[in-house]
């Protein structure tokens, strides 16, 4: 997967970015320069006027910032298939009124676009778009009636790729994490898919270590329970530890000082820009 740091060189090399500080920050705590990986998650895509969140124009935009991954949403409809949707009604992001999950796919592609004029997109097409991005997944398994049997077969169909012998292929697959609130729906993810990384939303509270352990490969946390010493204990866990969707810096700062593995936000570019400033300088 492109690296938020591969982009910059060639941005730089390009003179794109040549006002941007070549040095840490004087706000970096020791030890926080980036000598080691961290990934800028576009929160539902590079959201704007023009690009509805969980839309294909928002998923590409953030790709053309330099996200390293981008977080979506996704729900059953009626047929089984899984939508690219956060709410379980389609009124606000979408030209319809109604339940996600009273419509077919095909009826909900056919008479609803989003706010921006696209298509609302299935998992599916999502998925391989993001492939061809090369950018990676962080799909948010929504709480809804309608996960049936078919809807985790298109959820696995969704994440695979032709030919995941392939290591250059299946490299795909190992870029999509699965998350969700519901402990529930992340064992049953886990059992569906248990070569793809599930992760446990800890919405508004810090979790035990013991508690994470239980429930997922990973936990993402609310910036406010965020800490080092908690971090350590989930890494030594063998746990992957996720940063929740913010927009402040300081929150940026925090996840990065207590060794997290990516940060989400709204405000993708900036984001993108301030972890640049974090690089060491190349010899």
């Amino acid at each position: 997967m492109r690296t938020t740091s591969l982009l910059v060189a060639v941005l730089l090399a390009l003179g794109v970015l040549a006002t941007a500080p070549t040095t840490a920050r004087a706000d970096d705590a020791p030890g926080t320069t980036a000598t080691r990986t961290f990934e800028v998650v576009a929160h539902r895509g590079a959201i704007g006027p023009h690009r509805t969140e969980n839309g294909m124009r928002a998923l590409r935009h953030a790709a053309a910032l330099g996200a390293d991954r981008v977080e979506l949403d996704v729900r059953p409809t009626a047929d089984g298939r899984l939508v690219v949707m956060h709410d379980a009604l389609l009124d606000r992001t979408t030209d319809c009124r109604g339940r996600v999950g009273a419509r077919s796919l095909a009826r909900i592609q056919k008479s609803c676009r989003l706010r921006d004029g696209s298509e609302v997109p299935s998992l599916e097409v999502y998925a391989a778009e993001a492939r061809r991005l090369d950018v990676g997944l962080l799909v948010e398994l929504k709480l809804a009636p309608g996960w049936s049997r078919r809807a985790w077969r298109d959820l696995r169909d969704s994440v695979a790729v032709p030919d995941a012998s392939d290591p250059v292929e299946a490299r795909g697959r190992a870029e999509v994490r699965l998350m969700s609130f519901n402990p529930g729906l992340l064992h049953r993810a886990a059992k569906a898919l248990p070569d793809v990384a599930t992760i446990w939303i800890a919405h508004r509270f810090r979790p035990s270590v013991r508690q994470a352990r239980r429930t997922a490969d990973g936990v993402s946390l609310d910036p406010r329970f965020v800490a080092p010493r908690l971090v350590r204990q989930l890494r030594a866990a063998g746990l992957l530890v996720l940063g929740q969707a913010t927009d402040r810096r300081t929150d940026w700062q925090r996840y990065l000082h207590a060794g997290l593995d990516s940060g989400s936000t709204d405000r993708t570019g900036d984001m993108v820009r301030w972890w640049h400033r974090r690089q060491p300088v190349a010899d």
